[in-house]
């Protein structure tokens, strides 16, 4: 039964590093996202600040008006290859 899961239990049990552990490592084999977290706007500081403190990833929060979510989509949410490859 392939489904997807939502890792929900008691707070301080460490689930924002595991997940950030994990996108970390998929990052780092070569697969560069985007990668989407959804979280409740109380915690969207934390979660940047462990992105930062944890990866070298760049953590972008999508949030504030129309205007600046579409700035964010223009300019931050890219992925640019930096390696050459041969044709």
């Amino acid at each position: 039964c392939r489904k997807n899961c939502i890792l929900a239990d008691e707070m301080g049990l460490g689930k924002t590093i595991q997940s950030i552990t994990f996108l970390s490592e998929i990052f780092l084999m070569g697969i560069h996202g985007p990668f989407l977290i959804i979280a409740p706007l109380s915690t969207i500081t934390n979660w940047e600040r462990e992105f930062r403190t944890w990866t070298e990833m760049n953590a972008i929060v999508y949030h504030g008006s129309q205007i600046s979510r579409q700035m964010i989509q223009q300019y931050e949410m890219v992925y640019r290859d930096t390696q050459v490859t041969g044709t």
